[in-house]
């Protein structure tokens, strides 16, 4: 993570009010410098943000009614600095904060940084937390105020180069807990104008992804490979009968009860895009259990299970895949096709 630009600013918000007059912005006027206290929180931030993103989106496209996303477009063709960017966009999370009673005084804090080669922008609410700390010459106790960077509740990133390109989803942010929880940071979304990617194919596709890499990784053996994909096809199958969404977490108890969230923190460590919900795409989940493949003039289709079985392989020495026992009628239509001799031989 290389910061190239970083800012923070105050909301000012006392608990159990709401209204326009409950809320006070206290801007800052400077770029923070970039030190060796910028980047470690910068750093520390995008960890924990890569654990729990979860959610996966687009920016509105009216700007009209989708302000945030015209802020962004101004800041990056240069019409906005980067300053006046994060004090616009502050403006809106404010503005959204006051409709919600349970908020409280927040910091969202910027970050502009490439990674890969690739541009970002980081958005965190921050919140402060008082504790007990220690003055190092004289060995006494003393009050302490530091970020709660742990309890991250409100935080969405967009990937710029794909943003502008349209190549969707550029956007994720945290979307934590269920019910009420899940919906309370749910201003921070409206006020960056986030809409909420639930394309099937796609989170389908990289969820199958995902777990054929984690089963790479774990270095599972052909029988567990095995029970892991069926697994997973028969949640996929039962969701999608029921018109219900895959869940993720629960998913991952399923694949392993003795450690239920080593599938989803792979995931997220790896920084899969998925959501942490979304319908399973029956088309992509049924590749779990049948392989189909089509080239040239040749369709090919078989159950995982021959593979496993071995009913079907694959001799590298030749560059040839093998079926064994094949039905005597397809033989003899083989034969008379080509000629009884040729195919004898």
């Amino acid at each position: 993570m290389e910061i190239q630009e970083s800012i923070i600013h105050r909301v000012i918000k006392a608990k159990d009010t709401s209204g326009s007059n409950s809320v006070q912005i206290k801007p800052r006027d400077a770029l923070l410098n970039i030190d060796e206290r910028v980047k470690k929180l910068g750093c520390d931030v995008l960890k924990l943000y890569g654990k729990l993103s979860n959610g996966y989106g687009i920016l509105g496209t009216d700007f009209d009614t989708h302000r945030f996303p015209k802020f962004l477009y101004d800041h990056i063709n240069h019409t906005d600095s980067f300053i006046d960017f994060s004090r616009k966009t502050i403006s809106v999370i404010a503005e959204k904060m006051s409709g919600q009673r349970f908020t409280t005084t927040s910091y969202p804090i910027f970050f502009k940084y490439t990674n890969n080669g690739r541009e970002w922008v980081l958005i965190a609410v921050l919140k402060l937390k008082e504790g007990v700390g220690i003055d190092e010459n004289t060995l006494d106790l003393n009050d302490s105020v530091f970020f709660d960077i742990s309890n991250l509740r409100e935080a969405a990133r967009i990937d710029i180069q794909k943003w502008q390109s349209n190549q969707q989803p550029y956007l994720s942010f945290i979307k934590r807990g269920t019910g009420n929880d899940s919906e309370s940071s749910a201003y921070f979304r409206s006020a960056l104008s986030c809409l909420e990617y639930t394309d099937a194919k796609y989170n389908t596709d990289v969820a199958l992804k995902a777990l054929n890499d984690y089963c790479d990784h774990k270095e599972f053996d052909s029988a567990r490979r095995q029970l892991v994909r069926s697994t997973m096809y028969d949640y996929c199958q039962e969701k999608k009968d029921n018109d219900q969404p895959v869940n993720v977490t629960s998913l991952s108890a399923m694949l392993d009860d003795q450690n239920p969230e080593d599938f989803v923190t792979f995931i997220r460590e790896n920084e899969y895009e998925v959501s942490e919900t979304f319908s399973p795409n029956p088309s992509s989940f049924k590749s779990l259990m049948r392989l189909s493949k089509k080239f040239g003039s040749i369709s090919l289709g078989f159950e995982i299970d021959d593979i496993y079985s071995e009913r079907v392989y694959y001799d590298p020495d030749r560059n040839a895949i093998f079926i064994k026992n094949p039905p005597p009628d397809l033989v003899e239509e083989m034969k008379k096709i080509k000629g009884a001799d040729e195919v004898d031989e």
